[in-house]
């Protein structure tokens, strides 16, 4: 019978680079991923809050530009109409003056906006200023902070809980790490393979339809003046999509990588993010009549959501209290190093044993 020669030979196929070999992990794990239709399904149920915040940018550029009035007028809102006549009579920098003034001769002390809006302080501080560029850029903020903390935020606990558990689960039950590491693969590689996978996805529903509503307020504005003073923003978008993604991520893989049941990381998911935001609204509730605690109070720091959402307030430019926003920057970094550090110690007990 004929030897055949099994000793090594040359690779005759394509060569990709060593910086992208954590590539092919992500690929395979997104395609995985999206082959579930309840994936698929909250992708797309991501998108929907994209039409309600598109049409609050609307109407507030509306608003803003005085050569429109008659829109205004048109909606049947007396508000709005006295808005518009503020801004047609006196100009820009007189609009908050004389629309605070009508709102007191209606029996209005201060603008009506309820005690657990979010960061109405700083929107309260642009409307002083009287200048619409500062009251534009200060709303764009606050509208983007607000879709990222609410409807994305919740949107991307789901979506986490569904991805991440099995990703690193798998391989420990199934002591995929062999393979992985007799090829040239490193660790960090491996980690942030794993890492790309959700993180993919929630770009996708965070950075990518919080960029597209900014390109939307621009295409509102009356001239391309206002991307200059709204040049800002995208890169607050990012900040704070990195703020949202990364310790959210490395959180739920931590998980993952602690047991072989998929199923028992996704429980444990939820139960810290579920138990931390009900544990904390219980405590401000009861109290919140009496005013013995705010709504931005550093008991937020118990529910890991309101923590990253207080960042992302002051990433936008609408907390400028450090003495507030230092515990939650803080327990967010001292949560994302542990969650890395212990990571890469589970990720790397194979190669020790």
């Amino acid at each position: 019978m004929p030897i055949h020669d099994v000793g090594y030979r040359n690779w005759s196929g394509p060569l990709t680079s060593a910086l992208t070999r954590w590539w092919t992990i992500s690929e395979a794990g997104i395609r995985t991923a999206l082959k579930s239709r309840w994936i698929r399904r909250a992708i797309l149920a991501a998108w929907l809050p994209v039409i309600y915040f598109g049409v609050l940018f609307f109407m507030f550029e509306k608003i803003m530009d005085p050569s429109i009035s008659d829109f205004a007028r048109q909606l049947g809102m007396p508000q709005a109409e006295q808005a518009i006549e503020v801004l047609e009579e006196e100009g820009g920098e007189q609009f908050v003056e004389q629309l605070d003034n009508r709102m007191r001769q209606q029996g209005f002390e201060e603008l009506p906006l309820p005690e657990f809006i979010p960061n109405k302080d700083a929107l309260a501080a642009a409307l002083e200023t009287g200048d619409i560029r500062v009251i534009r850029n200060t709303t764009w903020n606050w509208l983007l902070s607000t879709f990222l903390r609410y409807p994305q935020g919740l949107m991307t606990l789901l979506i986490i809980g569904l991805i991440v558990p099995p990703l690193i689960s798998r391989d420990v039950r199934s002591r995929a790490f062999l393979l992985y590491y007799s090829r040239p693969i490193t660790r960090l590689e491996y980690l942030f393979g794993k890492l790309a996978i959700p993180g993919m996805v929630l770009v996708l529903i965070t950075l990518v339809p919080a960029m597209a509503l900014y390109c939307f307020g621009v295409m509102l504005s009356p001239d391309m003046s206002v991307v200059f003073d709204t040049w800002d923003i995208p890169f607050r978008i990012v900040i704070a999509t990195a703020v949202g993604v990364v310790p959210t991520c490395l959180i739920a893989l931590l998980f993952s990588s602690l047991t072989q049941e998929s199923r028992y990381a996704g429980f444990a998911w939820f139960t810290v993010w579920g138990l931390g935001a009900v544990v904390w609204w219980l405590i401000y509730f009861p109290n919140s009549q009496g005013g013995e605690i705010a709504f931005d109070s550093n008991w937020s720091l118990i529910s890991i959501y309101s923590t990253i959402g207080r960042v992302q307030a002051w990433v936008f430019g609408l907390e400028s209290d450090m003495s507030r926003v230092l515990p939650s920057l803080v327990v967010l970094t001292i949560i994302t190093v542990l969650s890395l550090a212990w990571l890469n110690r589970r990720i790397s007990a194979p190669v020790r044993n």
